[in-house]
């Protein structure tokens, strides 16, 4: 059965290089891929790639060889010793499986015949950006309220509530999303808006992580697994 699972790696590897060879390249630049059972990791600077397991496996690959593209994805060929080392960034949202933390992209990375599968890129970028607030713990909001959420790079947020403005901060890290600090401007509004705006900021009082089931979409996770808020550019 491994054998199997490892040929049909092997074979989409090189159906991906295939396509790549007729492609343009693309240029390097700083970014990190993880996988689990076991874990590795590869870092990617404009001048190296290094790849390191937990069990104390690492080598580092000089100068970065020019990645070829195909549809979407990113390939890289290189040696590593006497393996062929073959990276493959591929445009699809990816979750880790032991956090289940999003990220922008799916990896493959195979060192001779030894396939490994995990994530790439910082999930960050699959929050920053203004965002359209369209269910609230699973309920459509009014048509027409401007609901609101914008998250940018320094860490702080900001959008419309229903009636009034917000504003607050979030933390990103391994372990998943919190949203902490809000605060809003005091306007009355319909009572309509007005309830609308009180869920919503208690929503966002409960987020506890993110899931990007599809480009364009997001869903602020509470802890007890149902969706706080669901968002759409």
């Amino acid at each position: 059965m491994a054998k199997s699972v490892s040929a049909c790696f092997t074979s989409a590897l090189l159906t991906i290089v295939s396509l790549a060879l007729t492609a343009t390249v693309a240029q390097a630049a700083d970014w990190t891929a993880r996988g689990n059972e076991p874990g590795w990791q590869v870092q990617m600077s404009d001048t190296t790639i290094t790849f390191s397991t937990m069990e104390g496996e690492r080598f580092t690959i000089t100068p970065v060889p020019q990645p070829l593209r195909a549809e979407g994805m990113q390939v890289y060929s290189a040696k590593a010793g006497d393996d062929p080392f073959t990276l493959v960034v591929i445009d699809k949202t990816c979750s880790d499986t032991m956090s289940g933390m999003p990220h922008p992209q799916s990896v493959v990375v195979a060192i001779g015949d030894r396939p490994r599968v995990g994530c790439g890129g910082e999930p960050v970028s699959l929050l920053l950006g203004d965002w359209q607030v369209a269910e609230i713990g699973g309920k459509p909001v009014i048509a027409g309220s401007g609901a609101s959420l914008t998250f940018d790079l320094d860490g702080s947020l900001h959008g419309n509530a229903s009636c009034n403005r917000f504003f607050g901060s979030f933390t990103l890290t391994g372990e998943g999303l919190t949203i902490s600090d809000i605060g809003a401007t005091l306007m009355a509004c319909e009572a309509a808006s007005m309830d609308q705006e009180q869920r919503f900021l208690s929503a966002l009082g409960t987020v506890q992580r993110f899931e990007s089931p599809a480009e364009g979409t997001l869903r602020l996770m509470a802890a007890d697994g149902s969706a706080a808020l669901t968002l759409r550019k």
